[in-house]
């Protein structure tokens, strides 16, 4: 994984955008105010609110639906307790809004990722994590570019380009993958085109900036209790902002049909078959 010192961020960031390959900008954001804040910190400003969190896809029956359900409710000041102790879990908080949750920390970083000469959409989608927790590999549904900023503990990700989509036996109608990169070698023998796999693997520390190139592919492990926040980047060509617009759109309304009763079921059997006729493999 290319790798470069936040002194050279702004040449290195620009060439990896232009040829659209992911970079570890380590260090860029030791700055930042987040990177200063304790699990104590954000368990105060949270104060007695409860939230959804999710658990493993694969686990709870959710491999083929668009984005998986919250598995229960829990009261978030336990939550970052639990990620404080590091307690091993598969539950995680998936692009979530702490922004509205915790309004007294200060959450304005849009500006110090105008140092590397882009402009980000200012909504922060914020990922935590609990040691060994997972999140299913995909890629984002509105192809944009991504930057995400890591901080407490270390996560670790792994990236494949587009051009790995069927390598990855990807389920038709989604943005996942059928396999389960949690239990890889279980697995191996079923998914034979995963021996051609090639990409990328890096472990975030606190303050590393990763750039995810819109349609790649990402594994997240949480290594450790931990959290990251991510920004999109406003398109840069009148394609990739068309691209952007019709594939959320096609997202929202997937999102959307799915809470309609037997419509989920539908998806799901569906997508099974297609996925079958595609791969010659059972989803």
């Amino acid at each position: 994984m290319p790798e470069c010192a936040p002194s050279h961020a702004h040449d290195a960031f620009r060439q990896a955008r232009l040829q659209q390959k992911p970079i570890v900008l380590r260090g860029f954001a030791s700055d930042w105010p987040a990177n200063s804040w304790t699990w104590r910190d954000l368990a105060r400003a949270v104060g007695s609110q409860s939230v959804g969190v999710r658990g493993s896809a694969f686990a709870n029956g959710q491999s083929t639906t668009f984005f998986p359900k919250p598995i229960a409710q829990k009261r978030l000041s336990t939550y970052f307790e639990q990620l404080q102790d590091n307690e091993a879990s598969s539950e995680r908080l998936f692009a979530f809004n702490l922004r509205a949750k915790a309004p007294s920390l200060p959450h304005e970083n849009a500006h110090r990722l105008g140092r590397l000469g882009c402009r980000v959409v200012n909504i922060p989608a914020y990922f935590f994590g609990a040691r060994g927790s997972e999140t299913r590999i995909h890629y984002d549904f509105d192809w944009v570019d991504l930057l995400l900023t890591h901080f407490l503990g270390q996560k670790r990700v792994l990236l494949f380009d587009p051009s790995q989509s069927e390598n990855l036996y990807q389920i038709p109608g989604t943005v996942h993958s059928a396999v389960d990169f949690g239990n890889l070698e279980s697995v191996a023998a079923r998914f034979d085109r995963l021996r051609y796999l090639q990409g990328y693997e890096v472990v975030l520390n606190p303050g590393d900036t990763l750039f995810i190139p819109k349609g790649y592919w990402h594994h997240v492990t949480y290594l450790t209790g931990s959290f990251s926040v991510t920004y999109r980047i406003w398109p840069n060509t009148l394609g990739s902002a068309f691209k952007t617009a019709r594939t959320f759109v096609a997202g929202s309304l997937d999102i959307l049909i799915n809470h309609l009763p037997g419509v989920a079921a539908w998806q799901a059997r569906r997508r099974a078959s297609a996925f079958a006729a595609r791969y010659g493999v059972p989803l």
